[in-house]
């Protein structure tokens, strides 16, 4: 799809220490519709605030953001609420293979919500972020919910909410960029390969082997930009064995999510229908992000139907600027969260 499964990276991460058991840590498993979905909690919970954070993949899992720095300094505030979405990280459940499903994904996050507001209290401030295909899945749980109506605010980060518009913008950019690159005499081989291949791809029907190759290529071009702050990681909270991840269910689960909900996500665009959301919205994204490009956050700012919204452009990050640029994100962050809570 378009967001790359960091399995080593998880791996590497499960190798750190354990997390130190407080008041503020919570993890526990929500039961809805046959799905167990692994939930942690962890940060200031008497603040009140809660951030619903919604992961990228389909494939990836909630507990691999709680190694970022961003969140770090966001667990000092608010409470993080790390969720893994059906069928991946380490979630569970015992449902047919149609249950998995965007619908089904956007009935488990407002559920969730219920139940956050169940357990922490009534008048807690509740966020929802989506980052990348947490966006998708945000973006449509807004749209076919009433999850709207529990929430404070959303905040996509990288989201995407329109994938046929997404290959269009990333070809594009591809060609823009490269083109500049070239010109400046930088990394001329690399971008001459990925030009040639953006240029030979029909943006109106972009296959299921063009989007894995785009993909990709969106990475190792955001590998090739020097203007890219180069990132910054926490220490992982979870050790090898106690990690709420195992490693290897987590891949064999991802890998049946991603197919079974690729048909369905490939050709997902609710840019249409953004204006029936009506809630604050903040839009964050790094300026050379080719997975998502940042003309999906331009568009999503343009029709989301509150004038309560705001579009910040990461200048010096790709597709995570909570890792590129983790103090200006965690400041704008805050900043939304201060403004709406």
């Amino acid at each position: 799809m378009y967001i790359r499964i960091c399995l080593l990276i998880s791996l590497l991460c499960g190798l750190a220490c354990t997390p130190e058991e407080t008041s503020t840590y919570e993890r526990f498993f929500f039961r809805n519709d046959g799905a167990d979905l692994a939930v942690e909690v962890n940060g200031n919970i008497q603040s009140g605030v809660f951030i619903l954070l919604l992961h990228g993949g389909p494939g990836g899992h909630g507990f691999e953001y709680n190694t970022g720095a961003f969140t770090e300094d966001m667990e000092t505030d608010y409470a993080m609420v790390y969720l893994d979405q059906r069928g991946q990280g380490a979630s569970q459940g015992n449902y047919a293979p149609e249950d998995v499903s965007l619908q089904k994904f956007s009935d488990d996050i407002y559920a969730l919500s219920q139940f956050l507001k169940q357990k922490y209290g009534e008048d807690i401030s509740l966020f929802l972020m989506g980052h990348s295909w947490g966006g998708t899945t945000g973006t449509h749980a807004l749209l076919n919910t009433d999850v709207q109506d529990e929430l404070n605010g959303w905040i996509e980060v990288a989201g995407a909410h329109d994938i046929p518009l997404l290959y269009k913008e990333s070809i594009d950019m591809f060609i823009r960029i490269g083109t500049r690159e070239i010109a400046r005499f930088n990394n001329v081989r690399d971008w001459t390969d990925i030009i040639a291949y953006a240029a030979g791809v029909n943006r109106n029907n972009v296959s299921d082997e063009e989007a894995g190759v785009l993909n990709s290529y969106g990475f190792e071009a955001e590998a090739l930009i020097e203007e890219i702050a180069e990132g910054e990681f926490g220490t992982a909270s979870h050790g090898l064995f106690t990690s709420p991840v195992a490693s290897l269910a987590s891949l064999f689960s991802a890998t049946a999510t991603a197919s079974a909900i690729n048909a369905e996500t490939e050709s997902a665009s609710m840019t249409d229908r953004l204006g029936e959301i009506t809630i604050p919205s903040a839009f964050l994204w790094g300026e050379y992000d080719f997975v998502v490009p940042p003309a999906l956050g331009e568009s999503a700012f343009e029709r989301v139907g509150t004038d309560e919204k705001r579009l910040i452009i990461f200048e010096q990050s790709g597709h995570s600027p909570m890792d590129n640029e983790p103090e200006l994100f965690t400041q704008a962050v805050q900043q939304f969260i201060e403004t709406y809570r």
